[in-house]
């Protein structure tokens, strides 16, 4: 079983794939798909479908088997789909460099994928970066970005970040959580137009 601890925790392979809002987490690895699935599966993700290469990505992540070319593997095709727009892997590829496996671990390209995810509008993207800056983990601790972040996932109903903004509001000032929730506001409207852009591309790129 591939096992990461980071700051005294261990983190198993589930717990970072089955976080996305609307997947319900699983007791037990996802099994690998079967032989004519999974053959079917990589020939799209071959082609170019994003949403393909994010699946096969995962379910090459689950079957710990290959070890570590299967690793490599997955976390290439992860990225083949965020760099096509795919937000759910811009997501999964910001925590494996958050947690350092299947690759070395790296803040600043955690920060780069969540933040991607996050101004296109994907309310896991939005949630992981609000924890970053809540945490100072890679960056400058921000508690009032942090709060933005959590206030725009819970807006975009993730029901993890309204416990996360309640908690970053106790420490706030009241002058601090003003700025923090008219920015969020402002904000808002700017991801929109960015997410709004990534999908006509991302529309245009697969016809």
């Amino acid at each position: 079983m591939l096992v990461v601890v980071l700051g005294g925790v261990g983190l198993g392979i589930n717990h970072i794939l089955d976080g996305r809002t609307g997947e319900q987490p699983s007791q037990t690895a996802t099994p690998a798909p079967h032989a004519s699935e999974s053959d079917a599966l990589r020939q799209a993700a071959q082609a170019g479908d994003a949403d393909a290469q994010y699946r096969l990505a995962k379910s090459m992540l689950y079957d710990t088997s290959r070890g570590r070319e299967g690793a490599s593997e997955a976390v290439s095709w992860l990225r083949r789909a965020a760099e096509s727009g795919h937000t759910g892997a811009m997501v999964q590829l910001g925590k494996l460099y958050r947690t350092g496996l299947g690759v070395l671990q790296n803040f600043d390209l955690t920060l780069t994928w969540l933040r991607k995810a996050a101004e296109s509008g994907d309310a896991e993207g939005m949630l992981e970066l609000g924890r970053m800056y809540r945490a100072g983990t890679g960056v400058k601790q921000d508690l009032v970005e942090a709060y933005v972040w959590f206030n725009r996932a819970a807006a975009a109903l993730h029901t993890e970040a309204l416990s996360e903004r309640e908690n970053v509001a106790l420490k706030l000032r009241p002058e601090q959580l003003r700025e923090a929730q008219a920015r969020s506001a402002h904000d808002q409207t700017h991801t929109a137009q960015v997410g709004a852009a990534a999908q006509a591309g991302a529309d245009e790129a697969e016809r």
